[in-house]
């Protein structure tokens, strides 16, 4: 069928942080006198995270606290904890903390000029539109379906549906394109969206079952493909 609509992941898909999450919190913490190792705050954050649930629109930045003062209960305490989380977390709020993938400009030109419709669909809470302007790609999407405001999470069925509907488009004419082979591309796949994995890293070598593409230009040949 034919292809009408590209949904992208945020993080990790068209932009990466500035280093690890746990390099970028450890700067910081280290200010405050935390003596944790980056990779461990890094591993404390990436278990806290995951079990914490969706968020919502009247929470966003208590939950994201709340994840925070965890991993630093876990690794060791810094001083003044609401100062330095009030610092750490404007450093996820625009370019400071957030860098594009070299050739996601490039790909996101391709399409548009296309025709196509673009989205986002992300488990991020709504800092997602000041870093994409400030990463100046937040013009080419005319959706973008967060969890934070929808209040369901990937790979929860219903955030797929609700982007979709967002797009106007069924989900078979749909692309999903993300870096998560559980939460965005086998959770899309159940939805009855078309789906891609951008594995930069070569993380999952055997998994044969699903696209698999090295990076956003592989989306190009994918595009040319539904259209032939």
């Amino acid at each position: 069928m034919n292809l009408r609509a590209v949904l992208f992941d945020a993080a990790d898909t068209l932009f990466h942080t500035r280093g690890t999450v746990g390099e970028i919190y450890g700067n910081v913490a280290r200010e405050y006198g935390s003596t944790a190792d980056s990779s461990a705050i890094h591993a404390a954050f990436m278990r806290k995270f995951r079990h914490s649930g969706p968020l919502s629109p009247a929470n966003e930045k208590a939950w994201w606290k709340d994840v925070v003062h965890r991993v630093f209960i876990e690794v060791g305490m810094v001083r003044d904890f609401d100062e330095f989380f009030d610092k750490v977390y404007d450093r996820f709020r625009d370019a400071t903390g957030w860098a594009l993938f070299p050739e996601t400009i490039e790909v996101l030109e391709n399409l548009k000029g296309r025709g196509l419709k673009l989205g986002v669909i992300s488990n991020f809470d709504s800092r997602v539109y000041s870093v994409m302007s400030a990463l100046r790609i937040l013009h080419y999407f005319s959706s973008v379906t967060i969890s934070s405001e929808t209040g369901f999470a990937k790979p929860d069925p219903r955030i797929f549906r609700a982007a979709a509907q967002s797009l106007e488009t069924v989900p078979s004419q749909i692309l999903l394109v993300g870096d998560s082979l559980h939460d965005d591309v086998e959770a899309a796949e159940r939805v009855g969206l078309q789906a891609a994995l951008v594995d930069r890293e070569d993380r999952y070598p055997r998994a044969s079952h699903i696209c698999r593409i090295p990076d956003l230009l592989g989306v190009i040949p994918l595009v040319d493909k539904t259209a032939s």
